[in-house]
């Protein structure tokens, strides 16, 4: 039954394919107390699982051809966040991110001398020990280039994805302990408390009214308030300022009156207003009964996608946003940075690539997005003519290399894609004209690029697996598994004691910037739980943007310096 099995599957390759994705992503949905593998781990041990089994025969040009998708959509995603971070405020949190990447890249280094590792295995253990998987993918790439026999380099290719494998769950669970536990015991902080206080120092001067982004709703009511019957529409809005109120449509009798701040309310007018739900609680007592009519209130509105561009936005409060006269009308659903969620509160400051989901009339919102930045028209539609050219660049790039001291040096190709994409991404965000690969697109492409190249990558180091542990045995394993852990915790260790001691940084802001820095969205998931606060994530952006550079970048670097030193 077995031997059916395997000869079923080595005869259709892409059966092999899927079904290690299909199952990879099932062992990635399981979670112990918020720790698994995730899909990217889960589909590299199914791959390995099915290649062991049916040995099947995929070409080389596919799964780099998916890894350059990914590259690319990963540099384009985190360029406007890469150059925007690019400035005095944020030096701290990018010095957190450039001290965990250069430890993390020492450690690697100095665990293969000491345990005699191979440029595949280093490369394993640096992309399993700091959960960054693109960090294989471009070592991978290193390798293929090397000047060594073909033998020699299908056995390092074979190293890489089985020293990730053994290291990458160690990666993930040792970082979400040490944010959740050791972290904390060594700054002494208590993360629930240290949230609320910081929340507060952020908050602090703002009154408990100021206008803040919050649900809110469209109602009609009937004016018979003596107060404000006679009154304008401008002083109705400005005594429910706190809570966003806009008088949408006026009607009286059978007659819709032409909107104007000037406009004065008369007893038994038929009045709609959008505002937060908290103004409605005591609406039909300030203002009169309010009435179900869908005919008039029926208000046109519209979602939207807005991307801030405008220098004069950035660096402004929600709380000042929201007081902007250009953004009347639009209520804010949520705040995004990168692929995170930013707190929704007043105090949280906008940088410039924020992506900011609103809903309001179509004309507030044209409006808006023409004062913030840009709007995301279509949401569907991919360049992809951009997307092709950029990749074309990328690889011509990397062909370029310099030569100094008989040591060829270059970004090589999947380097090049990378920038490629992160100045393609930068230069989207600044000139709005070309190059839409809009959010759901960039994240299909990151997803199904990395899998894809992930569980080619196992089908093909599966059987290479099952060999290295009959000629080496279990404590070949053990010691890879040893210098995970070692590359996992040096670099966190390191990086708190310059955040605590030479940044300054409070210990909320130093766990999340390590989150950050090792690019691991788990432990940022487990922090916001243990402080039971968003708050963390203000802290992680900076340094995701730059650990996602620099993690992928040190691939080739390892493979050069491990492959310098033999």
């Amino acid at each position: 039954m077995i031997g059916k099995l395997a000869a079923l599957l080595h005869d259709y390759p892409a059966l092999c394919l899927f079904l290690s994705v299909l199952l990879g992503t099932i062992i990635g949905r399981f979670h112990f107390k918020g720790v698994g593998l995730g899909s990217v781990v889960g589909t590299l041990i199914a791959g390995m699982a099915t290649g062991i089994l049916a040995r099947p025969e995929l070409p080389d040009l596919m799964r780099w051809s998916f890894f350059y998708l990914f590259l690319f959509s990963v540099g384009y995603a985190v360029g406007p966040q890469f150059f925007g971070s690019l400035k005095k405020e944020a030096l701290p949190q990018i010095a957190l991110a450039v001290v965990v990447a250069l430890s993390g890249l020492a450690t690697v280094i100095a665990v293969t001398v000491a345990f005699g590792f191979d440029e595949g295995i280093a490369v394993g253990v640096l992309s399993g020990g700091m959960t960054q998987s693109a960090a294989l993918g471009t070592g991978l790439s290193a390798i293929a280039e090397l000047p060594l026999p073909d033998e020699v380099k299908a056995r390092l290719m074979a190293n890489a994805p089985l020293a990730d494998a053994i290291t990458y769950g160690f990666g993930d669970l040792g970082l979400i302990l040490f944010l959740t536990w050791l972290g904390p015991l060594i700054l002494r902080a208590d993360l629930k408390r240290e949230a609320k206080e910081l929340e507060q120092q952020l908050a602090a001067g703002k009154a408990v009214g100021d206008p803040s982004p919050m649900p809110f709703g469209v109602r009609a009511y009937i004016v018979e308030n003596a107060q404000v019957v006679g009154s304008t529409v401008a002083t109705l809005q400005q005594r429910y300022a706190n809570a966003r109120l806009l008088v949408r449509r006026v009607q009286r009798g059978s007659d819709r009156l032409e909107l104007g701040p000037a406009l004065t309310l008369s007893h038994g007018d038929r009045l709609v207003v959008s505002a937060r739900r908290a103004a409605f609680a005591n609406a039909e007592r300030e203002i009169g009964p309010e009435i179900d009519d869908p005919q008039i209130l029926s208000v046109p509105l519209k979602a939207a996608v807005l991307v801030i561009t405008n220098p004069a936005v950035k660096g402004r409060t929600l709380s000042e946003l929201a007081e902007d006269r250009y953004l009347e009308g639009v209520y804010l659903e949520s705040l995004q940075r990168g692929t995170e969620l930013m707190p929704r509160e007043a105090w949280t400051v906008v940088e410039g690539g924020d992506i900011l989901h609103v809903l309001g009339a179509p004309d507030d919102v044209e409006r808006a997005g023409r004062h913030i930045g840009f709007i995301e028209r279509d949401l569907s539609a991919t360049d992809l003519t951009f997307l092709a050219g950029g990749i074309c660049v990328g690889i011509l790039l990397g062909m370029a290399k310099l030569t100094a001291g008989g040591v060829s040096l270059g970004l090589g190709t999947a380097g090049s894609i990378l920038v490629v994409g992160l100045v393609g991404g930068w230069a989207r965000s600044r000139y709005p004209v070309f190059g839409s690969i809009p959010e759901p697109a960039q994240r299909l492409l990151m997803d199904i690029g990395l899998i894809v190249f992930i569980a080619v990558v196992g089908l093909h180091a599966g059987p290479h697996a099952v060999e290295a542990y009959r000629a080496s045995g279990g404590a070949f394993f053990a010691s890879i598994f040893a210098a995970g852990a070692i590359v996992t915790t040096v670099p966190l260790a390191v990086g708190t004691i310059a955040a605590h001691y030479l940044l300054r940084l409070s210990p909320l802001m130093t766990l999340g910037g390590l989150a950050g820095a090792q690019t691991c969205t788990p432990g940022l998931t487990a922090l916001r739980e243990a402080s039971g606060s968003n708050i963390g994530s203000l802290a992680y952006t900076v340094p995701y943007a730059i650990g996602n550079i620099l993690l992928t970048i040190w691939g080739p670097v390892v493979v050069a310096i491990v492959h310098a030193m033999r």
